[in-house]
């Protein structure tokens, strides 16, 4: 008797244990967004054991080796922000790359740890550039395909020569490098690169200087320009026409 009281009183607890209810769970993932001028909105790092590793990293370098670090890292950072605001059109906000004193290893280190950060977020923002610039040569609106007609060239530098014409399609983001030659049919002729970008803000720019702005409100467009040589050191005249394809 004692044993069917004593299952009797363990099944009605069984019972209630078995409805209690239980507490959902939710998985949160954030992404990273771009606005339509090219910015991007980067998460701050939250991996405790990537900051560890980094901090482990920079502390088994000597001074000599954290000094080159902090230079390469600087470097960098300079080269993405010039893409990035070459392709972009307009200045992005900028962090401080130098420090008062690379004597201060303390100082050194933490100067470090901040670029490894601020050159993933550039290249971050790159990354989302290109991939922009993708999407635009698949889909292409309005004004993101440009096609460019460069003619009576001229170059003025160590070897002056009138360059062949060039056409080319470029996609609204992108900046590419061409060759500016003075006979296509020889193959060491005379020949100077030539570099044009075409901003998400609708600018032409030829070898660092801005040609002009070309909205897609117009289809066409022809003007006359100058620009410098890739190494600023001499002078590329000629004549811009511009089409827009609906």
């Amino acid at each position: 008797m004692r044993i069917l009281r004593a299952g009797f009183v363990v099944l009605p607890l069984l019972l209630a244990a078995c409805s209690f209810p239980t507490k959902p769970f939710s998985s949160d993932s954030s992404t990273n967004q771009a606005d339509t001028l090219g910015h991007v909105k980067v998460e701050p790092a939250t991996d405790a054991n990537t900051a560890q590793g980094n901090e482990v990293e920079t502390a088994e370098l000597s001074h000599q080796e954290l000094l080159a670090k902090y230079q390469s890292l600087q470097t960098l950072a300079e080269q993405n922000i010039e893409e990035l605001e070459t392709r972009l059109g307009y200045s992005i906000s900028k962090m401080s790359l130098s420090i008062p004193s690379t004597d201060d290893m303390g100082l050194l280190k933490s100067k470090v740890a901040q670029l490894q950060d601020y050159t993933s977020d550039l290249s971050s923002q790159i990354l989302a550039l290109d991939k922009r610039v993708v999407e635009r040569r698949d889909q292409p609106n309005k004004g993101d395909l440009l096609q460019v007609h460069l003619s009576a060239l001229e170059v003025d530098h160590q070897t002056s020569f009138k360059a062949q014409p060039l056409v080319g399609n470029w996609i609204r983001g992108e900046s590419r490098v061409v060759r500016l030659n003075e006979n296509f049919l020889m193959e060491n002729g005379t020949s100077e690169p030539l570099n044009l970008t075409y901003t998400e803000t609708y600018q032409i720019i030829i070898n660092e200087k801005l040609i002009g702005t070309f909205g897609p409100n117009r289809s066409k467009y022809e003007l006359e320009f100058d620009a410098p040589t890739a190494d600023q050191a001499g002078q590329i005249v000629g004549t811009l026409k511009i089409r827009i394809p609906d």
